[in-house]
């Protein structure tokens, strides 16, 4: 068969094509991609192998996308001698028409010319396969993409098996001889399948057996379970009645109120344990109060004995500055060493302060939890006495550092006044009998003592008058003496307070009624969490409960503000005392400087004499509230009151320890668990009694013996047959695989003309290559290279494309030889082999074209444009 014109109009993205002049031989079309080349080789498969009625899927894929128009195809061929046209339409208006050998046929008749001619079998219905319906076609004309796989001889396997065995006359016993292995296959196949297994009668015999096997056993199982589910009703029928008869039921509920009542009991000595825990962290808190009471007296007291210690020193300090007043060195190494402690006590001052700032704050106790009645008084009482507090802290506008100013400022003016002192003249006094001095303008005498600081005139009684004049800088003195108790002033008007005592004491009050205001808030807070409303609605509801858990911690704020003023306040006066030294050095003679830092000293002495003071003021006002023994007292009282509570508390622990609540809880539980389950076992007891009544009844019904009697029978019968058909099988099955393995003795003779038919292509490609097809499938199976076997698959693509081509070629020699002639259609192949072994393919091709015709379909135009074949461009 050789293709001369091929014409398509509307056939897919083929909207009209004509290849026409096809010689034999080589025939190269050429397109580009998406130019239809596959599509082409699509519509000549379709005008041989498809039916022209086909629809479906089938017809729609082959009409152009979206449209609706008829496919057609025109191929001119010729076949044994003779010119052929052969003319299909599709989906509308199907049509075919085949014109050769002086005859015409149309219809169906040209589907069967077809198959008739070109020996394939055409598909029932549907779309046609190439492995099933398209003969030798199916292994000639190779698709794109697939030139490097198997062959998929597939329908074309009968045919090419008989022009091997033309090749070899009568070797594997000729027609008969092949007449005999498919008599002896269709016998096979009566009773096996391709895998060995039973099928048609056989497979139902068996299959039927098998059936009457699984019902007998089914039959019997049933009778089994008619007789296990008798002996389950008896058994709960004896459990049902062994429950009616020991009562179990109302046992197990009287269990149950009898650990209800020991449940109750323990609840109420768990009650007695909860308030007497509540008493215990009432007394607790208010010891604690009185406590922190105490310790803030112990540590004032511990302050005022080291500010009586430092006034100790600083005396001390002064003597030795005057004693040695006569040496300067000395005077000065004094002076710096009692600045020095000086200093060392205002830090300790500093610190103090500081430490009695935090032990105010620890006063913040809340005073516990009473019952619920004393509870929601004590709040009552803490949160008036918070909102008193309160209003004494919002009444006081004064802070601590207006404190520290006040006092910085108090130290500038004793500075002032002692330097002025120091600088001023002193004048002694002691007139002889009752003689008067007076200063000049003033009336009143003056007394044996005058200190002088400015231009003074005295009048002496009987003697005169005396003009004073103090040395150089004492206005400069006077002036800032002046000043420095303007600004104190100032200071205390800006306040609203007449002394700087005044302060310290609303000072005080205001941190008292601060701590107090912080505890009330901490006590109310302790008392009750949720506010005094709930606590109220709470009493009213449960008079005899308690709160839930109190939480006694101390939320109370620390102020810093008073430390840093207090240390700030230290730092100031030792860098004045430090700068006023530097400038009484460089300013006056080695007397006055002598004279200037005993005054200091003397000011440190003062100073110290003022901390003592207020510290003593401190300590007396404390103790006027509250003495050291009715403090002690308070201590001691609040002490046994806790111990008592404690020892309270402890007995209510014991006894509740005793009562064992865990015991009577899973006592409880067990008991209520015990009747639900024992409830649930009779109700489910009498529900599987009325089931197995029920099943049983059906069960009696379905005449199980007489059924299984009868199966008896019918498997009997079955096994006889199956017997009998048993031995036709084994036959069969003996006769084929004797048959079969005769002619795989013979399969490598069989192939032999294919490794001939190849070996001339060979030898072109690989000198010293063999091809191998598989004996059974006659695939492509293995490739022997220099003695080497190489499997196939193992090969690379471009190996495989050449070696399937070659093969293809051999294989279509072989069948022209036998009287299958047919064209060789390659769809874009070659694609994967290099420049020079292509130049080889094209020696393998020219040498085949010498024997039969071959059609390139291909869009790499360079790589064929040297094959020396006709070229035709789509």
């Amino acid at each position: 068969m050789k293709l001369r014109r091929i014409e398509v109009r509307d056939f897919r993205k083929l909207s009209h094509v004509v290849i026409d002049d096809l010689r034999d031989g080589l025939n190269v079309v050429v397109g580009d991609n998406e130019a239809g080349k596959s599509t082409l080789l699509a519509a000549l498969r379709a005008a041989l192998f498809e039916r022209h009625r086909v629809g479906g899927e089938v017809a729609a894929l082959m009409q152009p996308y979206g449209q609706t128009v008829r496919p057609e195809i025109w191929l001119n061929f010729d076949k044994d001698g003779a010119s052929y046209r052969l003319h299909k339409a599709f989906c509308q208006r199907q049509e075919a028409e085949l014109i050769g050998g002086g005859e015409r046929w149309t219809g169906d008749a040209v589907e069967d010319k077809l198959a008739d001619l070109f020996g394939f079998t055409p598909p029932g219905r549907g779309e046609s396969k190439p492995d099933q319906h398209h003969g030798i076609f199916g292994l000639l004309w190779v698709e794109q993409g697939t030139s490097h796989r198997a062959l998929s001889i597939g329908a074309g396997r009968n045919y090419l098996a008989s022009a091997l065995e033309t090749e070899l006359g009568q070797i594997t016993g000729g027609d008969r001889g092949r007449a005999l292995l498919e008599a002896a296959e269709m016998r096979h196949a009566e009773f096996w399948d391709k895998r060995g297994n039973p099928r048609g009668n056989f497979k139902a015999l068996m299959v039927a057996l098998e059936a009457d096997q699984e019902r007998h056993a089914f039959v019997e199982g049933q009778i089994r379970t008619l007789e296990s589910r008798i002996v389950q009703l008896a058994d709960l029928q004896a459990h049902l009645a062994r429950y009616i008869r020991e009562d179990t039921l109302k046992r197990s509920k009287d269990q149950v109120v009898a650990a209800e009542a020991a449940t109750a009991k323990v609840a109420g000595i768990e009650t007695e344990h909860k308030s007497a825990v509540s008493a215990l962290q009432r007394a607790q808190l208010q010891r604690d109060a009185v406590g922190t009471r105490a310790d803030a007296r112990e540590a004032l007291t511990r302050r005022l004995d080291l500010a009586a210690s430092a006034l100790k020193e600083a005396q001390h300090a002064t003597e030795v500055a005057g004693a040695f007043q006569a040496r300067l060195d000395a005077a000065a190494g004094a002076a710096s060493e009692a600045a020095s402690k000086a200093r060392e006590c205002q830090r300790l001052a500093a610190e103090t302060a500081h430490q009695l700032e935090q032990a105010l704050s620890r006063r913040q106790m809340s005073q516990g939890l009473l019952r619920l009645r004393d509870q929601l008084t004590a709040v009552e009482a803490a949160d008036a006495a918070h909102r008193a507090a309160l209003s004494v802290v919002d009444a006081i506008s004064l802070k601590r550092e207006d404190l520290g100013r006040l006092e910085g400022l108090r130290g500038l003016v004793d500075q002032s006044r002692a330097r002025r002192d120091a600088a001023s003249v002193h004048i002694s006094l002691r007139p002889d009998g009752a003689r008067v001095t007076r200063i000049e303008g003033l009336d009143d005498p003056v007394g044996e003592e005058l200190t002088l600081s400015s231009d003074t005139t005295l009048a002496l009684e009987g003697f005169g008058h005396i003009h004073i004049q103090p040395g150089g800088g004492i206005e400069q003195l006077v002036r800032g003496v002046s000043d420095a108790e303007s600004a104190l002033g100032d200071a205390l008007v800006r306040l609203g307070q007449p002394d700087l005592a005044s302060v310290r004491a609303a000072l005080q009050r205001q941190a008292d009624a601060r701590s107090d205001a912080a505890l009330q808030e901490k006590t109310v807070k302790v008392l009750a969490p949720d506010g005094i409303e709930p606590l109220r609605r709470q009493a009213l509801q449960y008079e005899a409960q308690l709160a839930s858990a109190i939480d006694g911690g101390d939320s109370a704020d620390i102020e810093p503000g008073a430390v840093d003023a207090a240390r700030r306040d230290a730092d100031l006066k030792r860098s004045e005392a430090g700068a006023r030294e530097a400038n009484a050095k460089q300013g006056r003679a080695a007397a006055d400087k002598a004279r200037i830092d005993l005054a200091v000293l003397d000011e440190r002495v003062a100073q110290a004499t003022r901390d003592h003071g207020r510290l003593r003021d401190d300590i007396a006002a404390a103790r006027l509230t509250l003495s050291d023994a009715d403090l002690a007292a308070d201590l001691t009282a609040r002490d046994a009151e806790l111990a008592a509570v404690a020892a309270a508390e402890a007995a209510a622990r014991m006894t509740l320890a005793a009562a064992d609540p865990e015991v009577a809880r899973l006592a409880l539980q067990k008991s209520r668990q015990a009747e639900a389950a024992i409830r649930d076992d009779i109700d489910k007891l009498e529900r599987d009694r009325r089931d197995l009544d029920i099943e049983l009844r059906a069960l009696g019904k379905d005449g199980l013996g007489e059924l299984l009697a009868e199966l008896e029978g019918r498997i009997a019968y079955g096994e006889r047959q199956l017997q009998t058909t048993m031995l036709e099988a084994g036959a069969a099955k003996l006769l084929f695989d004797q048959l079969s393995a005769a002619q795989r003795e013979t399969k490598d003779r069989w192939l032999a003309p294919v490794r001939e038919r190849s070996a001339p292509y060979l030898r072109l490609l690989q000198p010293d290559s063999t091809i191998v097809l598989h004996e059974d499938t006659l695939e492509l199976h293995q490739i022997v290279r220099n003695g080497v076997r190489e499997a196939f698959e193992c090969l690379s693509i471009g190996a495989r494309e050449q070696i399937a081509v070659i093969t293809r070629l051999a294989l279509a020699d072989i069948l022209r030889d036998a009287g299958r002639s047919s064209c060789v259609v390659l769809d874009d192949a070659l694609v994967n082999t290099d420049e020079p072994r292509l130049d080889r393919m094209h020696l393998v091709l020219h040498k085949a074209a010498e024997r039969q015709q071959i059609l390139i379909l291909t869009c790499r135009e360079r790589d064929f444009l040297h094959l020396g074949a006709p070229i035709r461009r789509m």
